[in-house]
This record gives C-alpha cells, structure tokens and sequence, in this order.
C-alpha cells in the first residue's frame, strides 16, 4: 500500500485511531460496570462486539490493499490501428465540448461560439464509447476514468477516498459499503449501549465516566455522518450510478446503465453470492473483457 499524499497517512491513522479508541472505550471502561449487574448479558455482548470490531478492520484492509479495478495495459493493442486514430480523435472532440459546455455553466454566459456539432453532442451516447487516455496512453472502456491522485485509469471509478488511501472502483466499492456497515454497526452500539448506561442509575464513574460520554458523543456525530454517506452510496448503487455519474446533469433522466432490477444492480458491484454481501471475502480474479468499439469492423 502507497500513500500518494502525506495527507492520506494522516487520514488512516485517524480512522485507525476512532476505532481503536471505540473498542477500547466500550470494552475496558463501559463493559466491566455492566457486567457487575448483569454478567450474561455483558459478555454476549462484548463477543459480539469484538466479532464486529474485527469485522470493521477485515473490511477497511480490504478496501486500503485490493485493486479498484485497472484496464489491461496492453488493451489499446487489441484494436486496430484506424479504430485507435478514431478512438482517439472522438475523445479530443468530445473532451473540448465538454469543457467548453463547462466554463459555459460556470460563467453562466454564452458568450463561447457552440457550433452545430457541439450542439448534437450526447454525453449519454458518449459515455458508452470506448474513449483514450493520453495519461496512460491506453483505451478507457465505459465507466472509465482517469485518478489525479493515483494517476491511473479506474474501471468503473467512484472516487478517490484519502481515508483509505485508494480509489474506489468497480473491484473494492463493496469492502468501502461493508466497512462503514459495520462501523455503523459498532458506533450505533457505543451510542445506544453507553446513553442508557449513562442516564440511568450509572455505577460508572471518574475517568471512565467521561471517556463514555465523549465516546457516544463522537460516536453520535460519526454515525450521523456515515450513516448520511451509506446512504447515499446505497441508493446510486441501486440506481447503477457512480458519484463520477451523479454530476452529470443528464444521468438524472437517461441512466443507460441502470438494470430494470434494482438486486441486479447491487449484483453487479456486491457479486452474485450472497455471502460477499455480508463477508470482505475477496472473489478470484477475473479477466477484463474486451469490448470492442461501435467503430471496429
């Protein structure tokens, strides 16, 4: 694992740090006052717990250390060489409308000279083509795009997560999904478990006492914030929509990759066995296939 901005090292080490200090928290200074009263109960608890916790970092290595998904590097070769110089001269094409329709949006004038062509053009249309990457020098298959920070193409690119420290593409959005499940999972317990604890009849006190408190009070305010992000993850996925996608204007009303089944969707990124739904268990290794462009004959 490359850390391509000290910034993200930052960043992990601060993720790393709230769930350690969540397990360490609720298990060392809320669980043992709890099981004074009730000790059956506690220790159920505190396996399911620690089964969680475990379950969190599992999730959040897999999303740090598995690929989001490249082209094959020697892809442009499988076309050939006139279908390249079309590929190649489409993308520069379409590349300056869509910059050009930009700064249009951004100056909110029209003062920039659209041709008859530009005015034809269909991002939707666009998007489904093969286009070329002049960074990486290779063909981008739909859904395909170019990381600054990671200075690679992504297949089916998401974003760029510094709390990972990697993209988020079509091979790793599932552990991103199940490892803020189980965060969630985990905060929501601190929350509900230590807030009882807490407004009642409290044995806990000192020290331990205010570790709890600043405990769900965190965990509060990070619940709030991954639950609002989960759930904006889920429902593009059930839309079949990458937050690449979301900005753009027309996927709103002509999303040509959406399934009629939203289950469909989720497969498509969370794999056809259900057991990968719930485990980061890593699937084998499948070979990219080839789409060939409307261009070959």
């Amino acid at each position: 694992m490359k850390f391509q901005n000290p910034k993200d090292i930052l960043s992990v080490i601060f993720v790393y740090a709230i769930i350690l200090s969540e397990y360490y928290v609720f298990i060392f200074h809320y669980s043992p006052y709890r099981y004074n009263n009730n000790s059956g109960s506690t220790i159920f608890i505190a396996i399911e717990f620690t089964i969680i916790y475990i379950m969190i970092h599992w999730a959040y290595i897999q999303a740090q250390i598995q690929s989001p998904g490249y082209p094959s590097e020697d892809l442009a070769k499988n076309y050939q060489e006139h279908t390249l110089e079309e590929i190649k001269n489409r993308t520069k094409k379409h590349s300056e409308i869509i910059q050009k329709k930009r700064k249009q949006k951004l100056m909110k004038k029209y003062e920039l000279a659209i041709d008859e062509e530009d005015e034809l053009f269909d991002i939707i249309q666009a998007m489904q083509l093969d286009s070329y990457c002049f960074k990486c020098k290779n063909i981008k298959q739909p859904r395909t795009h170019h990381c600054k920070e990671c200075n690679k193409c992504i297949l089916r690119m998401d974003h760029h997560c510094p709390w990972v420290n990697n993209c988020i593409g079509m091979k790793n959005h599932r552990f991103f999904c199940q490892f803020i499940i189980y965060a969630l999972l985990c905060m929501s317990q601190c929350v509900i478990f230590i807030t009882i604890e807490l407004f009642g009849e409290t044995q806990i006190k000192g020290n331990s006492k205010f570790l709890c408190q600043i405990c769900a009070l965190s965990c509060l305010l990070l619940c709030i914030s991954m639950g609002t992000l989960l759930s904006f993850h889920l429902y593009h996925i059930a839309k079949n929509v990458t937050t690449v996608e979301f900005h753009i204007e027309e996927m709103k009303t002509d999303n040509p990759f959406q399934k009629s089944k939203i289950i469909d969707n989720f497969k498509e990124l969370f794999g056809s066995l259900y057991i990968n739904w719930i485990l980061p268990l890593t699937e084998n290794e499948s070979k990219t296939k080839i789409k060939y462009d409307s261009f070959e004959l």
